[in-house]
This record gives structure tokens, sequence and C-alpha cells, in this order.
């Protein structure tokens, strides 16, 4: 029904794109110093959200790229850092964060909601601590330069109902992780990985079109359509396969080198003869893909068994090479920018 769309966002990620492997993880440690800058926030009359007294913040924008973009360790971090100090733009983060999960709560595994429920309790008891910090030492206002006086309890207990917002919120995303898994027969470890295989592509720079075909194969099996809905999922299922190891292989090849076969077949022989996949991985490889295109592909129809299995199969594998893409220390750059 809503969709995250934000030009800002699509700017931070076409610089991200053109970030060297190496230099990822400093670049978003910078991105994320802007959740500790200054006073986080600036006074505006725009009819903006998120805002509290008339402050508007560029936090927001900060904590949805690094939620989706590879950041998650940055922004829990800075929140479980004791040594952080409580800002107004940390108010507009938390109004941010809160939707975020309201409206994509899969953006977080149910594990990252573990986490996550802890971390911001303990920051909005920091906040609650402050406050009374703050009475005893009859301080009513805090002052900056930037933005003027901000009311010291006002900010403490805005931050402290946020967090309690986000921590209900933590609880709801589990309650819909398991109902998906009794009701409609997901996977609840699967779901997971596929959050973490999605996480990776966005980090690694794969082409956006990647995961939309894999959503599609997943909304055409559970919408159980028929037969040709299903031969259709496995048909998205087979061109995610053959493209995340397609866009996978420059990389691969830029470091070993040597002849490389542009098909599916021949790419998994590069990797095996590179031990990048083990004989056995490569030939889970040979018969998952033969699989879906015996039983989905080249037949007319498909039986809903073939897509669960097949689905279930592809992220798992999928999951493993992306991992060692990872462990070998370097990453993909699937996408040019013009």
């Amino acid at each position: 029904m809503f969709t995250f769309e934000s030009t800002n966002h699509e700017l931070l990620r076409t610089l991200l794109a053109q970030i060297s492997p190496k230099d990822l993880p400093q670049f978003l440690t910078y991105i994320g110093l802007r959740l500790v800058w200054g006073v986080g926030a600036t006074r505006s009359n725009s009819p903006v959200y998120p805002k509290w007294n008339s402050l508007v913040s560029d936090s927001p924008l900060v904590s949805e790229f690094l939620v989706r973009n590879g950041g998650k360790a940055h922004l829990t971090g800075m929140l479980e850092n004791e040594k952080t100090p409580i800002i107004p733009g940390h108010i507009l983060l938390l109004l941010q964060l809160e939707d975020l999960i309201a409206f994509n709560y899969s953006r977080f595994t149910s594990t990252e909601y573990e986490q996550l429920s802890s971390v911001i309790s303990k920051f909005g008891k920091r906040a609650a601590n402050q406050a009374q910090d703050f009475r005893k030492r009859n301080i009513n206002d805090l002052q900056w330069p930037e933005i003027g006086r901000v009311s010291a309890s006002g900010l403490c207990h805005a931050i402290e109902r946020s967090c309690l917002g986000i921590a209900e919120q933590c609880r709801k995303a589990h309650y819909f992780y398991l109902k998906g898994t009794l009701q409609q027969g997901w996977n609840l470890e699967v779901n997971q990985d596929k959050t973490t295989v999605e996480t990776y592509l966005h980090q690694f720079g794969f082409s956006p079109s990647l995961i939309e075909t894999l959503n599609e194969a997943e909304r055409l099996y559970h919408s159980q359509g028929t037969p040709f809905d299903s031969k259709s999922s496995l048909g998205h299922l087979r061109s995610f396969l053959e493209n995340v190891q397609k866009e996978a292989m420059p990389a691969i090849h830029a470091k070993y080198g040597g002849d490389l076969r542009p098909d599916w077949g021949g790419g998994l022989a590069y990797l095996a003869k590179n031990e990048i996949l083990s004989k056995p991985e490569e030939q889970l490889a040979v018969g998952l893909y033969r699989l879906i295109s015996d039983e989905g592909v080249h037949p007319l129809i498909a039986q809903r068994e073939y897509v669960r299995l097949a689905r279930n199969m592809v992220i798992e594998y999928s999951l493993l090479l992306l991992t060692k893409v990872e462990k070998l220390g370097f990453m993909v750059t699937a996408r040019k920018q013009p």
C-alpha cells in the first residue's frame, strides 16, 4: 500500500555505488556521524514530517539509508553507546524509525528485532534518567546556538515515549513473523535468510531488479493462484538464480582471471575451478537449476510444492554464494553509473 520514495536517499545510493569496497565501511561510518553531529536539527516553518517543536532534521534520512543499505550496526551502535549525547535530532530519528518498522517491518529480521528492542529500551531509560537529572538541577531549558531554547524535560520525555512506541513496534513485528510462519507455512529461518540476501544485494550493488524478481516470485507463490502462476514463480526464481551469479562474476573474474564462459554452467564451472564452490556445492547448484527447469520452466504448468522447494533452496544457495563473496574480501559493483 505504501512505497518508500526519497530523492536524497537515491542520491546517497548513487554515491554508495561509486565507493570502492575497501572504503565502504568508512563511508557508512561517516554517514552515521550525522546522528551525533551537533544539535542534529534545525528550525523550519515548512509543513513536513517528521517534525517536533518546529524542528526538522536529516537524521530520518540517515536512519533510512543505514537500515536499507547495510548500516544497521551503525544505527544500533549509536543508540547503545552510553557516551552518545542526547540531542534534539534524536527525537526526529526515532519518529522515522517507528514509521519504518510500522510500514516495512521486514527490513529487520526477527533476531535483529530482539537486539533493537533491547537497545531502544535502554536509550529510552537514559532519556528518562536525564530528565530526572535536569529536574534535580533545576534545568528547565537547553540552549543551542543553532536552534535556541528547547524544553529539557520535553525533549527527554518525547524521546522516552518514542522509544516505548518503537519497542511496541518490535513486539508487533515478532508477532507478524510468527503469524506468517503459522498461518501460511512460511519457514521463519528462510524468511530471515531472504532478508539477509536482500541486504547483501543492496550492500554489494546488485541491480534493484533482482530483489524485485525475487519478491514477484514470492507474491505469485503466496497468492495461491493457478498452476500457471506457479510456473511464472519458478521462472522468476530461475532468472534470479542466473542473474545473481552473472552479476557477481565480473568482480570474481577480476580477482582470479582466466577463461570465463558467460552462461550459467560455465560460471558454475569457473567457481568450482577456483575453489569458490566445492564440488558438492557445484553439484547442488546444478541439481537445483535442473529441478527448476524440468518441473517449472519447460512444462506448461507447475505445482506449488516445487515452488516452495525451489524458493527455499534458491534463497539458501544465494545466501551461501553471497557469503562466500563477502569472505573473499571484495564486493560486486553490478550497476554502472552514467
